[in-house]
């Protein structure tokens, strides 16, 4: 299915391309949306761990991370949320084993979770849509475990700039390889498992060979090909109806 045009809004468009989804299940998603909204400052946590939040939490705009903190103040990032990203959804009483901190100012729409679950299932398409964003959200779980576990630190960082292209383009956000890039160097070192100090030893490498151009908080990558053939890059995992086709 094509990106819906403008205005739907974030989670409409990442969920038509998880599966094909109706005018009307597009709207019917607008609706949802259309409860007051949280704006959040950049660098703040507004969902912390052992919180027990009763709504759906989306992410309408911006970006954020998702993050587990040690006793001894390290932080270690498991994730990068972009816009149409479900943030936490409550399954009963249960305490949050992560925190949400905005990376730039966002917008997060939480819906309660009595009015969401039997939206679902009056919307059989969107159910499936979620199904499958949930389904790919594991798949990018098990390849960040992958890049910890067996990647080097070229691969690990090549390895996430792709995917987040492929994320980003998914729902408009991408343009010409090019995209907003909010992280700094300590968070993407907390992301891949490296120091900053080694980060920054990654980044210059991969400009000198004339991979990237980061500045100015975007990324542009300028031989998607080469940087994915380096990193053992494949974009399957994060296509629902089959592999991707490298740019």
């Amino acid at each position: 299915m094509s990106l819906p045009a403008m205005p739907y809004n974030a989670l409409a468009r990442r969920l038509a391309c998880c599966f094909p989804l109706d005018e009307d299940d597009l709207r019917a998603i607008d609706r949802l949306c259309a409860v007051p909204r949280r704006r959040v400052a950049a660098r703040r946590e507004f969902l912390r761990e052992g919180d027990r939040p009763g709504q759906v939490h989306i992410l309408l705009e911006g970006w954020a991370s998702r993050l587990v903190m040690l006793p001894d103040g390290r932080r270690q990032i498991t994730a990068f949320h972009l816009p149409g990203d479900i943030l936490w959804r409550p399954m009963g009483d249960v305490r949050m084993d992560f925190s949400i901190l905005a990376l730039t100012p966002a917008m997060v729409v939480p819906i309660a979770s009595g009015a969401f679950e039997p939206f679902v299932t009056a919307h059989p398409g969107i159910a499936m849509a979620l199904a499958t964003q949930d389904r790919v959200a594991e798949a990018v779980q098990r390849r960040w475990l992958v890049n910890l576990g067996q990647r080097t630190a070229f691969e690990r960082i090549g390895h996430l700039f792709c995917e987040l292209h492929h994320r980003l383009d998914a729902i408009g956000l991408a343009h010409e390889n090019s995209f907003a890039f909010p992280v700094t160097q300590v968070e993407l070192a907390e992301a891949t498992g490296l120091t900053p100090v080694h980060v920054n030893r990654v980044l210059r490498d991969m400009r000198l060979q004339g991979l990237i151009d980061l500045e100015h908080r975007a990324l542009r990558i300028l031989q998607f090909s080469a940087l994915a053939q380096r990193t053992l890059f494949d974009p399957a995992y994060l296509e629902p109806h089959g592999p991707l086709r490298l740019a």
